[in-house]
C-alpha cells in the first residue's frame, strides 16, 4: 500500500484493503491503522469540513418526529443534509424519547465532529467527548466545535481508549467499526467505559470480513454486564436515503463529485466510479442503480457489477450496561 496518497481512489483502495483484514499481529494492526489515518486525512482534505460523512436515512415517520424537535441544525453547520441528520437522530432516538438527558456522551469515531456536536445538543449533555484516529479530523473538530468543559475532542484508538472505567453514560458509534482490525477489543472498551445503566448506540453497514453484528451478539451473550435492548435492520431506510441522494438527485450528486475530483476528463474516468461507490451507490439494489445523465450511465454499469459489499445489511443496536 502507498502511504503517499494523492487521489480519492487511492485513499478508497487503502480503506478496502483495511476492511478485508482482521485479527492480525500487532505490527500488522499498526500498519492498518496508519493506512486508515492516511486515507481519512485525504478524505478530510477533499470534503467540505462541516459536512456529514454518513450514508443517511430516509423515513417519513422518522422525519416527522425529527421536525417536531425544532432542532436548529444550521447552528451546527450551514451545510444542510436531512438524510444524514435523520441517521444521527435514529442513532440516539430512544434516548431522546426517554429524555435520557444531562449525561456524559462519548462518540467513538467522531470524524469531523458534526455528529458529536449535534448529539450533544439533542441530548442536552453535561459533557461530550469525541474520539477519532485521524488527526486532521480531530483538528477540524476542535477548530469548529470545541467548547471548554462541555465539548472536547481527542485523537485516540477505539480499541485502546485512554478513559477511566464507567466514565460515560452514553457511547455512540456510527459507520466506523467496519475499519477496526480487532473489533472485540472495541466492544471490551465500550463495556469498560460505559457506566451502569448507560447506553451504547451502535450502527454500521455490515461487511462480511468484519462480521460486526455477529461478533457483537456473541460478545454480549458472553458478557454478564451488557444487554441488547433493541436490534433493528435499517437497510431499506438507508437505501431510501441513497436512492434520493444519488439517483433522484443525480445532478446534485454529479456536481458534488466534480467539486471533489475536478473536471479533467481522464481524472473523471479514473475517480468517479470509486467516489460513487464510497458515496454508497454499490449499497443500493442493482436494479435501482440507473442514471439519466449520460455522464453517469457508465458509472451505473460499474456499480451494478460490484460485489464489494456482498450482503447488503445495515444494522442498529441499542445496548445497555446492566451490571
Amino acid at each position: 500500500m502507498n502511504n503517499n496518497i494523492k487521489t480519492y481512489s487511492q485513499a478508497a483502495r487503502q480503506i478496502g484493503f483495511v476492511m478485508k483484514h482482521h485479527h492480525l499481529g500487532s505490527s500488522e494492526v499498526r500498519l492498518l491503522k496508519k493506512l486508515i489515518q492516511d486515507s481519512y486525512n485525504t478524505f478530510g482534505a477533499l470534503h467540505h469540513d462541516k459536512i456529514f460523512l454518513n450514508l443517511g436515512l430516509w423515513d417519513e415517520k422518522i422525519y416527522s418526529e425529527y421536525k417536531e424537535l425544532n432542532f436548529n441544525f444550521s447552528s451546527v453547520s450551514e451545510v444542510q443534509d436531512i438524510n444524514s441528520q435523520l441517521l444521527l437522530y435514529f442513532l440516539i432516538r430512544p434516548l431522546i424519547k426517554n429524555q435520557f438527558f444531562n449525561k456524559r456522551l462519548l462518540d467513538v469515531g467522531c470524524g469531523n465532529g458534526l455528529g458529536l456536536k449535534a448529539s450533544a445538543e439533542l441530548l442536552k449533555t453535561n459533557y461530550a467527548l469525541g474520539v477519532d484516529l485521524v488527526d486532521r479530523l480531530i483538528a477540524h473538530s476542535n477548530d469548529h466545535f470545541y467548547l471548554q468543559n462541555k465539548v472536547n475532542f481527542i485523537q485516540s484508538d477505539a480499541e485502546n481508549l485512554p478513559l477511566e472505567n464507567e466514565s460515560f453514560d452514553i457511547i455512540t458509534n456510527l459507520e466506523s467499526s467496519h475499519l477496526y482490525p480487532n473489533i472485540e477489543d472495541f466492544f471490551s472498551e465500550v463495556e469498560r467505559i460505559l457506566s451502569v445503566g448507560g447506553f451504547f448506540c451502535y450502527s454500521d453497514h455490515y461487511y462480511i470480513h468484519k462480521d460486526q453484528s455477529t461478533k457483537l451478539e456473541k460478545f454480549v451473550k458472553e458478557s454478564k454486564k451488557l444487554k441488547i435492548i433493541q436490534k433493528t435492520d435499517i437497510t431499506k431506510l438507508v437505501q431510501a436515503s441513497l436512492y434520493q441522494r444519488l439517483i433522484v438527485n443525480e445532478e446534485s450528486f454529479y456536481r458534488a463529485a466534480l467539486s471533489i475530483i475536478g473536471h479533467e476528463p481522464n481524472k473523471i474516468l479514473q475517480e468517479l466510479p470509486t467516489l460513487a461507490a464510497v458515496f454508497g451507490l454499490i449499497f443500493l439494489p442493482w436494479w435501482k442503480i440507473r442514471f439519466k445523465n449520460p455522464a453517469l450511465q457508465w458509472v451505473a454499469k460499474v456499480a451494478r457489477k460490484d460485489k464489494f459489499w456482498g450482503k447488503k445489511y445495515y444494522f442498529y443496536y441499542l445496548i445497555q450496561k446492566v451490571k
